[in-house]
């Protein structure tokens, strides 16, 4: 076979593939409902999301999410897995499955390749080194959405967003775990999380604080970076090194963030108590 009988037959498969995808998109759109979508839009830009955490996203109800998410599971939308290290003990871990990828192209417009949507990383994605470090760093936030929700407090998530949309919007100047902006009754707040889980050297932690440094001359500078540390112990000794900066910065512990996502819980590194997270925007303004 020539090199050019040979193109055209993998042009030829490449269309055919393409066709089978979209109809099989067809005959999963009937079924698929504006909650879905929003999922797998969380899915392509945090990635890896579990069970529980795509409950205090979207779902009133833990049986309700486990029914609709497996659901979509068997559909194609969504592929699942347990962290083999932990067989058993852990809820399932969801990515984008072909089908959630093709909804997210159509739904943004973009090709599916931008997607970055591939069947080999998925299982790479689930039993990565990583994946406990972004477990603990997305409960951070779908904590904060859930008590929102739940409560219909004055304070909501008007936006969240993941590592890999910061590293492009700071030009990779800083890599914090995630962004989110605050509104309540007196504006808006926005925040930098960095998730210390116990693995950070002081060295690494002072050399962040140089980049956050940088940052703060940047007009697109949010207005605190919260640092969340695994007990107070931690906490402690962490901020003796995390000064030095324009950035304000606030410090609490991950257990206490959880219990109360938004009670006064932060300590601003040059203040003498700890204060509400939407309250640390009052704060810096002093």
């Amino acid at each position: 076979m020539t090199g050019r009988a040979f193109a055209g037959q993998t042009r030829y498969a490449a269309r055919a593939s393409t066709r089978s995808i979209r109809s099989k998109i067809q005959k999963v759109s009937s079924s698929v409902t504006e909650r879905d979508q929003l999922i797998c839009l969380d899915l392509h830009e945090h990635r890896v999301l579990t069970t529980d955490q795509l409950f205090e996203l979207h779902f009133e109800s833990i049986q309700r999410a486990r029914a609709r998410l497996s659901q979509l599971h068997e559909m194609g939308v969504l592929w699942r897995n347990r962290p083999r290290a932990h067989l058993g003990s852990l809820p399932w871990h969801y990515t984008l499955d072909e089908m959630g990828a093709w909804i997210v192209a159509e739904h943004l417009g973009i090709e599916l390749r931008a997607v970055s949507y591939r069947n080999d990383l998925k299982r790479t994605l689930v039993d990565g080194p990583r994946l406990r470090h972004t477990r603990a760093a997305n409960s951070f936030f779908t904590r904060m959405v859930y008590l929102a929700r739940l409560t219909q407090g004055p304070v909501r998530v008007a936006e969240w967003r993941g590592e890999t949309w910061c590293v492009n919007r700071w030009q990779a100047h800083v890599r914090p775990d995630g962004f989110a902006r605050l509104e309540g009754p007196d504006g808006s707040l926005e925040l930098l999380l960095e998730l210390d889980l116990g693995t950070e050297i002081r060295g690494r932690l002072e050399e962040k604080m140089e980049r956050f440094r940088a940052l703060s001359r940047a007009a697109t500078a949010p207005d605190v970076v919260v640092f969340c540390f695994p007990s107070e112990a931690r906490e402690a000794s962490a901020r003796q090194v995390l000064g030095g900066t324009p950035m304000p910065v606030a410090t609490a512990t991950l257990a206490k963030h959880l219990a109360d996502p938004f009670g006064a819980i932060w300590l601003p590194l040059h203040g003498d108590r700890r204060m509400r997270l939407i309250d640390l925007r009052t704060w810096t303004a002093v």
